[in-house]
């Protein structure tokens, strides 16, 4: 095998160079990449170099970069400023290193970036990165201690990798053992937004989030209908002439409305569900209809009235969260019934004139049922490219255009709604995911942004109405389930397809496990650990935690066995089997235990000396096999 020796120490810190950017490339956007591309490259040209003042030059060097990086941010100190710092020190000091304290020094740095993406980032990809930095940190610590010369044969992969993974179970003990704590390491927050939810809906508000495969979050449970699946974030109630809708303040109805709603019933049912939220850094938290956050949770803000959740901190990482279902009967107030009504003075007259058509003949439920059929009768198209201008309305939409998205046939069936005074609202979240069929587990992204209308119907309360919905497969455009829809390669576009899809359903699936496993060891399961450790009780914890261990420590002891400390071990057993009745002593020689044998082990080992000889004194080539045939073979 040709043997690849690296004698400089740059070498293997390069690699931990480009493993600590990977780490953080998430969180810097893309001027800022493009950027740590350009001064890596610069800090390779420089550290082939050795001159004069190097160190103080390579100062100035990264404070002046840090400089341009305070101006990239404008002149905001944020969480991106430091990590942007971070990763501008590692590179120049990665174009410093010379001699052993800077070799340390940056090391350091590495070591930090590792820690930190380990923390912020619990997905698999970012832990095996993590894990796979401080396995080569410590490599190179132990490289420079010893003053060795790296030479990647096979035998000496398996033995630094060897040293490096040692650390592996003083890990995974100190994660088990420690108390778990939410730290937040941030010095500054300046992240505003709430998922791919604007702040306020208008024509064509969900366009940018169309076509983004940027997961949100992941609903654990198997046991639900795809169809079933409306997880609401924002509520919709206030128009704004005749263009834009946005939330009012739940004081705000409080306080103009003295006790707005009234619970007749309420009724918590044996029903549970739980989502692991992705570090999206904002604060609006997903639900279904009817549910409320399991356990005491002061850093999530429940509004019960529009059943929406809120946290009070922002979601930088991985969070999971469990919610109850329930039933509840209640009734709203006829001022609130009648604010749930308003339209803005500027709505269009031809929508006022389509309502009072048609209208006046039919009950509430009957008119809303005409509305759907009005978007079903072939006309009215789903599109999510819809040609559009700034001068669009509602009434536009409704009478000419009639393609459009969620938002179009959401708002514009609420504003019939709402002009016949049928309290409605406008209800955005997400909705049906994507069932990932190796984990029966249902992943949402933004492109399953969604929008539908809830309508108030005396009796029956708060009633979901999706307008979408009831659009034909054959009026709907610009899908992203057309991407494979030519006649001519459907069948083995569609196999591709497959073959992929089932590719990313094993990663997505690996990715979950590891995520959930790792987000449900919280404090009270550490503690039942530790008291299971204490007395000695072996639960299915242990179990996975110390076979691995186990695994590790016999491929190591198989590793390092040869002939000679084979023998070795052989006499030790020898020795310790028979040492009582043969009275040997520690201090003898083979040749002395031997002679010191009873006759009954003389025997028993004669054959196994014979090789013991051959092998020590006469040079002799003995097998392995032959030693262990010799063994069984002995009475």
């Amino acid at each position: 095998m040709s043997k690849i020796k690296i004698s400089n120490p740059k070498s293997l810190s390069f690699i931990i160079l480009l493993l600590c950017l990977i780490s953080i490339f998430d969180n810097a956007n893309l001027s800022n990449k493009i950027f740590w591309i350009i001064i890596t490259v610069a800090s390779l040209f420089i550290n082939k170099f050795l001159f004069r003042f190097k160190s103080f030059l390579l100062s100035v060097y990264a404070l002046g970069l840090i400089y341009i990086q305070f101006v990239f941010n404008q002149y905001v100190v944020s969480e991106e400023f430091f990590i942007n710092c971070l990763g501008v020190l590692l590179i120049v000091k990665f174009a410093e290193i010379n001699n052993k304290d800077n070799l340390l020094s940056f090391n350091l740095i590495s070591m930090v970036i590792s820690i930190a993406s380990l923390i912020n980032g619990q997905d698999l990809l970012s832990s095996i990165i993590s894990f796979s930095i401080i396995i080569l940190i410590v490599i190179n610590m132990y490289l420079i201690q010893q003053k060795e010369i790296m030479d990647f044969n096979f035998k000496n992969i398996l033995k630094y990798l060897g040293f490096g993974l040692s650390i592996f179970p003083i890990i995974i003990i100190f994660y088990l053992i420690f108390p778990r704590a939410e730290v937040d390491f941030r010095l500054f927050n300046t992240s505003k937004g709430s998922l791919g939810i604007p702040d306020t809906i208008s024509l064509g508000s969900f366009e940018s989030f169309a076509n983004s495969d940027e997961k949100v979050f992941v609903l654990v449970n198997e046991n639900y209908k795809k169809e079933d699946l409306y997880f609401r974030v924002k509520i919709f109630d206030y128009m704004e002439e005749d263009k834009f809708w946005r939330p009012s303040s739940p004081i705000f109805i409080y306080n103009t409305y003295k006790n707005p709603i009234k619970v007749k019933s309420f009724d918590l049912l044996d029903e549970s569900y739980e989502i692991i939220l992705e570090p999206y850094k904002r604060k609006w938290i997903p639900s279904l209809n009817n549910s409320r956050i399991s356990g005491l949770n002061y850093k999530i803000e429940a509004d019960l009235f529009n059943q929406t959740f809120v946290s009070s901190d922002l979601i930088d990482r991985k969070k999971k969260i469990i919610f109850e279902k329930y039933n509840v009967d209640f009734e709203i107030s006829e001022g609130l019934k009648k604010y749930y009504s308003l339209v803005p003075k500027t709505i269009s007259r031809e929508l006022i004139s389509w309502v009072e058509i048609h209208k006046p003949t039919k009950t509430n439920e009957e008119y809303l049922n005409h509305i759907l059929d009005t978007f079903a009768d072939g006309t009215y198209y789903y599109n999510l490219s819809p040609e559009n201008n700034s001068q669009n309305s509602y009434a536009d939409f409704f009478f000419r255009n009639k393609e459009g998205y969620c938002e179009y046939f959401a708002g514009t069936f609420v504003l019939l709604a709402r002009l016949a005074n049928i309290p409605s609202r406008i209800v955005s979240g997400y909705y049906g995911g994507e069932l990932n069929t190796v984990g029966d587990f249902f992943e949402f992204k933004q492109k399953d942004t969604h929008a539908w209308a809830e309508v108030w119907l005396d009796g029956r309360g708060w009633v979901r109405v999706d307008p979408t919905s009831v659009i034909s497969s054959e009026n709907i455009r610009n899908s992203l389930n057309n991407m494979f829809n030519e006649e001519e390669d459907e069948i083995s576009s569609k196999f591709t397809l497959e073959i992929f899809t089932n590719i990313g359903y094993y990663i997505n699936y690996v990715d979950f496990i590891w995520t959930k496993h790792l987000l449900s060891y919280d404090d009270d399961k550490r503690k039942s650990f530790v008291n299971d450790l204490i007395n000695f009780k072996f639960s299915k914890i242990l179990y996975w935690i110390f076979a691995p261990i186990l695994i590790f420590i016999i491929i190591k002891f198989i590793l390092k066995i040869n002939k000679a400390n084979f023998f070795t071990i052989i006499f030790k057993y020898i020795i310790l089997v028979s040492k009582k009745e043969s009275k040997i002593l520690n201090s003898d020689t083979h040749q002395e235990v031997i002679k010191r044998l009873k006759s009954k082990y003389k025997i028993k080992y004669q054959s196994f000396f014979n090789l013991y000889e051959n092998y020590r004194y006469k040079n002799k080539n003995i097998q392995l096999t032959t030693i262990l045939r010799t063994l069984m073979s002995s009475k």
